[in-house]
């Protein structure tokens, strides 16, 4: 179904995403209102560079299933308080772009990585559970 090369190219492609989300977190590190909320962000760039060298080099099934549960909590996160992000005032124009853009980027990735896990996982579903018997 999918080639060597296809699957190589979606998966940088998500590397490249994962990347973006880095310059993105980079992009507000400027607006962190206090040094926790500056810490916060380094952390998230790291992470996010730490992916994307993971979906870039290899693509393991823990990269991921670290790349859709980092996104899963962005959004849990920023979701109820778009506005309020890491403790900053009222978000300006550029700033909620970002924020937005961020969320975006976030609900892509979390998408992929699902797709991903279960494409690659369902063939071990009959491994784990057993054959599916029928009662017909």
């Amino acid at each position: 179904m999918f080639t060597a090369a296809s699957i190589v190219l979606g998966r940088r492609a998500c590397a490249v995403l994962a990347l973006s989300s880095a310059g993105l977190h980079a992009a507000m590190l400027g607006h962190a209102s206090n040094v926790v909320a500056g810490v916060l962000l380094t952390a998230m760039i790291v992470a996010c560079v730490y992916c994307a060298r993971d979906l870039w080099m290899q693509g393991t099934l823990r990269a991921w299933c670290v790349v859709g549960l980092m996104n899963i909590a962005m959004i849990a996160v920023h979701m109820p308080m778009p506005a309020h992000h890491h403790g900053m005032a009222a978000a300006a124009g550029p700033q909620s772009t970002l924020m937005s853009l961020a969320t975006a980027i976030a609900a892509v990735e979390v998408t992929v990585a699902m797709a991903v896990l279960y494409y690659r996982t369902r063939r071990n579903a009959a491994l784990v559970s057993g054959p599916v018997h029928h009662l017909d």
